[in-house]
């Protein structure tokens, strides 16, 4: 096992309000019941990894969170691919202000941007194709947009179940916010 192997790996994920996440949480479920995968948290993973959360790191990210602002986003179709941490997912529509997001989320932690697929995934496993597009078949369609209204920093260990969300921060777009409530604590 190298060096950077026994670090700790951090990402920084892209949360929903509570109104879609109660909505993809019920889809979540109810994939979950017929393929019978690993239980997480609902996300968007917008970059990562990096293996120091410095209190210079936290307060570039907490600075982003309070200059911008939510985001819709769109979902696109569901999608299954035999990857387990792809395996069954709601594609999400690619936009310029999704691309820049991701962008300047690099950019502040001093990481190469490279290839970004949003999207948000209901099952982690493997499993067959046709097992995972049957259930596809049998899940409500999204027309609404999602609204991406946090991001977070998430500490990634060996299994899904361990998995934790150390930090968030909301997306407010409000100079005077950081004076006004306590964001970017520890949850």
């Amino acid at each position: 096992m190298s060096e950077i192997d026994d670090k700790k790996r951090y990402w920084l994920w892209g949360e929903l309000d509570a109104v879609s996440h109660e909505m993809l949480k019920k889809i979540q479920l109810s994939v979950n019941k017929k393929l019978e995968g690993p239980t997480f948290d609902l996300h968007l993973t917008l970059s990562g990894p990096f293996y120091d959360i410095s209190q210079d790191r936290l307060n570039r990210i907490e600075s982003f969170s309070i200059k911008n602002k939510q985001l819709s986003i769109k979902s696109s179709s569901y999608q299954a691919k035999d990857l387990f941490f792809q395996s069954l997912f709601i594609e999400i529509e690619k936009s310029k202000e999704l691309t820049d997001l991701k962008n300047q989320l690099d950019h502040q932690l001093g990481l190469e941007s490279e290839l970004f697929y949003p999207h948000i995934s209901l099952f982690y496993g493997l499993e067959e194709q046709e097992k995972k597009q049957l259930v596809i078949d049998h899940l409500p369609t999204i027309n609404e947009p999602l609204i991406l209204d946090k991001i977070s920093i998430a500490e990634i260990g060996e299994g899904v179940e361990s998995w934790k969300i150390l930090y968030q921060y909301p997306l407010i777009k409000d100079l005077y916010a950081f004076k006004t409530i306590g964001i970017g604590r520890p949850i």
